[in-house]
């Protein structure tokens, strides 16, 4: 069932001056769901690296923001139906676009995570589904790379693989012993490996079929253009300032923050839209 969550992040939301006083724009809807610390539940406030992003795109622009909890593929359903104006952490695709723009912010990438007794020296994902009898559970509705998807159909067709409502389900899985891994980048699996006391018994891993990709909000086109360039202009102040580095930070370890951003943020910035 969807959770309409408006509490004290909300409030804080709706309530906290920006730092300039812009005319002001009508309150955006936002849909969340689980993605680790890109978005989580901490009892029945939503928190994460998405939200402060948010948070600081008000504290920016002015621009308010109404938070709800949904599945995580119900999420682009209320969006691709005009019932969502801004969604969580994505990566780009082509139907994502015909809804929506696109304001990246950070690099994400998939890797294979598996318990201790599972783990070996894999080239590739392919070379997991090969040399490996592992187990790995997945969460539905999240984009993968074609290489990777062509990897975890073959993976599927030899039993090997499940898909389960989120990723909550995927590390209670593995903690009882019915999975022996998933696939999920660092700003998520970090997250539920602590909340499942699972951290020193998982190794994570880079594969080859899944290369460093941009993750931005979805913005509804829906929404009038001129609130739509103060987000874009909000969002491309947070990163070429540094402050979303420093909001990873809040959340991850200075290591992980550092492989993430390695390089820099002229390719995130570049892909900005022009208006």
């Amino acid at each position: 069932m969807t959770k309409r969550l408006t509490f004290a992040l909300l409030s804080t939301l709706l309530s906290t001056a920006p730092a300039a006083a812009p005319d002001a724009c009508p309150p955006a809807s936002a849909g969340f769901s689980d993605l680790g610390y890109a978005s989580y539940l901490d009892g029945s406030a939503i928190r994460g690296i998405t939200v402060d992003l948010l948070e600081e795109i008000h504290r920016r622009s002015g621009c308010t923001f109404q938070l709800g909890w949904y599945p995580h593929g119900r999420v682009y359903a209320q969006f691709f139906s005009g019932q969502l104006d801004v969604t969580g952490a994505a990566l780009r695709n082509a139907e994502r676009d015909r809804h929506g723009v696109w304001l990246p912010y950070t690099y994400s990438q998939f890797e294979l995570v598996l318990l201790n007794q599972s783990a070996g020296e894999f080239r590739s994902l392919a070379d997991f589904v090969e040399r490996s009898t592992a187990r790995l559970n997945v969460a539905r509705s999240i984009a993968y790379s074609p290489a990777t998807q062509a990897q975890m159909d073959r993976l599927q067709k030899l039993g090997r693989l499940e898909y389960v409502n989120d990723f909550g389900v995927v590390f209670r899985k593995i903690l009882a012993g019915r999975a022996d891994g998933t696939l999920a980048p660092p700003a998520i699996h970090v997250l539920h490996q602590r909340q499942f006391h699972l951290q020193g018994k998982m190794r994570a891993t880079a594969f080859a079929e899944s290369p460093r990709a941009m993750v931005g909000i979805y913005v509804s086109k829906q929404l009038p253009a001129a609130q739509r360039r103060r987000y874009t202009e909000a969002v491309r102040t947070i990163v070429g300032d540094g402050t979303v580095q420093q909001i990873y930070l809040r959340y991850l370890s200075a290591d992980i923050t550092r492989q993430i951003f390695a390089g820099g943020v002229r390719d995130i910035l570049d892909a900005m839209p022009a208006d």
